[in-house]
């Protein structure tokens, strides 16, 4: 990479350098020398020369491994999509959100609308709205959507084959394709002409949160059913986002949230081989939801090393030969754990860095957060500013005009490499422990990231971790920001009435005979190998106008359910 008289120079210069700090700080203004680390605990230097990286292979974007960018031309092609995830209310309120969204510039490849919907709790669980474990929270941080209809209200006006749709929604994945296919059936579209995105992650759920349903090995099952339909029907359809933007939330590291994701990758994908698939028909349609914080430089380092060890693993792990499986399409999603209540304009500051990270890094996809988010749901005004914040990086800076600008770095190189070696020490403790669903079984993955919530904490109330606002730099006068609000008592009267309404204006002898389908496809599901009988049940339960909470709840009632042990069992 470096001749020998260029390290020769490097390394007089770092002597000189040296002595200069030793003499002029340490001895004559008796500084002591801070110890810095980032937040994944590696220690850094304080300059970083061609010695550096004097080991660094040649890298180009557009080349194997991926490193420095998936495609030749980056932005100068396409911009990143602009995805603002949301929703909340009834299908009508969040279909204004949309609206709204459009208008103001989020945007997918090409121009193309993207409707990217979170969904309620209740549909997240798969209950249905009159279901009494859904009271008080219909519409609470989501859309409400349980029927054809909702998907109607959702999705009207809209040409199917040219939106991409991508309901967040993680555990209720299955039903939620089967009602969408079947719904964009009735409006012209065949399968194939499909382009959007399920979750697929209902594990990262296990891991993150309280909430209860299939085991990890049903939902392991589940998951592989999904993508098996999806590679045999939907060429277009991302059928897999591998999340890390919760184990991110909760306070993991950079090399640790790269290493839980790429440990699940690998479990994932040989277990759809066990399934019959090959791996060049199914992960090319892998994609990545990850977490980016404020440790700049080390949020840009964890991505481009996603896409080196990624395409490394396809390839010598796997026997992939199809480019399209090694080169890793990133989403991201600006870290809603930096938000601060106080202050929270400041959080706009946050947000920027955190999406002119993200673009350094060369990735495909952004979400970014609103500076209200702290106190509720963003307004209209705070998620027309985080648009605003993409467009201004993407229309003003310049940074989207090179591809990988910060590409032969001496610091960026070395910090790559760094976290991709931290993120394999993660992975192996993981298979050390037997593998990404036992130890999601045995608690031990809850286990480390609450370990890191709580260090986290005491960080800030110590001082040692300073947030701005929050335990610094805090004001005497509180800064108002009205919060968004809508009346989630009438949402919910709404919802209820709306559901009894089309269960009133179906064959329910059909639908609770296809719903026995459903279970009896279930039943036979006792392999991995056995996955392709339950979708096209599902399938025909959404034709029966079954909803989401019935098909849901057929599955459950076969596979049982339980809260995960919290407790890592040694």
């Amino acid at each position: 990479m470096f001749s020998e008289a260029a390290l020769d120079k490097a390394r007089k210069l770092q002597q000189e350098w040296r002595r200069e700090v030793s003499q002029g700080y340490e001895q004559k203004l008796k500084f002591e020398l801070p110890q810095y680390t980032t937040e994944s605990g590696i220690p850094l230097k304080y300059i970083y020369t061609p010695l550096d990286v004097k080991e660094m292979d040649v890298e180009i974007s557009g080349a194997y491994p991926y490193t420095r960018g998936i495609r030749p031309l980056g932005y100068q092609y396409t911009p990143w999509m602009i995805q603002i995830l949301h929703g909340y209310g009834t299908s009508e309120e969040t279909h204004h959100r949309t609206e709204y969204l459009l208008k103001e510039g989020m945007v997918g490849y090409a121009g193309q609308p993207v409707a990217l919907i979170q969904v309620d709790p209740p549909t997240t669980c798969g209950y249905d709205p009159d279901d009494p474990r859904a009271s008080g929270t219909i519409g609470l941080g989501g859309a409400s959507v349980s029927t054809l209809d909702d998907l109607d209200v959702l999705l009207k006006g809209y040409d199917l084959a040219k939106t991409r749709v991508a309901p967040n929604n993680r555990f209720t994945c299955l039903p939620m394709l089967a009602m969408y296919l079947v719904y964009a059936e009735g409006r012209g579209y065949k399968p194939q002409e499909l382009n959007g995105q399920s979750q697929n992650d209902a594990l990262t759920r296990w891991i993150t949160t309280d909430i209860g349903g299939p085991t990890p090995a049903t939902q392991q099952k589940l998951r592989i059913e999904l993508i098996k339909y999806c590679t045999q029907y939907m060429p277009r359809w991302n059928h897999t986002n591998l999340c890390g933007y919760l184990y991110g939330e909760m306070c993991a590291t950079p090399a640790q949230e790269l290493g839980i994701v790429l440990s699940q990758a690998i479990e994932l994908i040989e277990d759809c081989i066990k399934a019959g698939l090959a791996p060049d028909s199914f992960i090319p349609r892998f994609s990545s939801q990850l977490h980016v914080g404020m440790d700049f430089f080390e949020e840009i380092a964890k991505l481009r090393a996603l896409r080196g060890m990624w395409a490394k693993i396809m390839r010598e792990r796997f026997g992939c030969k199809d480019p399209r499986s090694l080169q890793y399409r990133i989403h991201v999603h600006t870290g809603g754990s930096a938000l601060t209540a106080q202050q929270p304009l400041s959080n706009i500051t946050r947000a920027a860095l955190q999406v002119l990270a993200t673009v350094l890094a060369g990735v495909q996809s952004n979400h970014t957060c609103s500076y209200d988010e702290a106190i509720g749901l963003p307004s209209e005004d705070a998620v027309r500013t985080a648009i605003r914040v993409n467009q201004i990086i993407l229309h003003e800076t310049g940074v989207a005009k090179v591809s990988d600008p910060l590409g032969g770095s001496y610091y960026v190189e070395w910090l790559t490499d760094k976290v991709e070696e931290e993120a394999r020490k993660v992975m192996t403790e993981i298979f050390d422990l037997g593998g990404f669903l036992n130890c999601i079984e045995n608690g031990w993955l809850r286990g480390l990231l609450e370990s890191q919530s709580i260090k986290w904490r005491r960080e800030i109330d110590s001082g040692k971790r300073t947030i701005v606002g929050l335990n610094a730099f805090k004001t005497e006068e509180e800064i108002e920001v009205p919060p968004f609000a809508f009346d989630l008592a009438q949402t919910e009267r709404r919802a209820i009435e709306q559901l009894r309404r089309w269960k009133a204006n179906r064959d329910n002898a059909e639908a609770r005979d296809s719903l026995q389908k459903v279970r009896e496809a279930m039943q036979k599901y006792q392999t991995m190998e056995q996955a392709g009988d339950l979708m096209p049940a599902l399938i025909e339960a959404a034709r029966a106008k079954c909803t989401l909470g019935e098909m849901m709840g057929a599955i459950v009632e076969v596979s049982g359910g339980r809260i995960y042990s919290r407790g890592y069992r040694a």
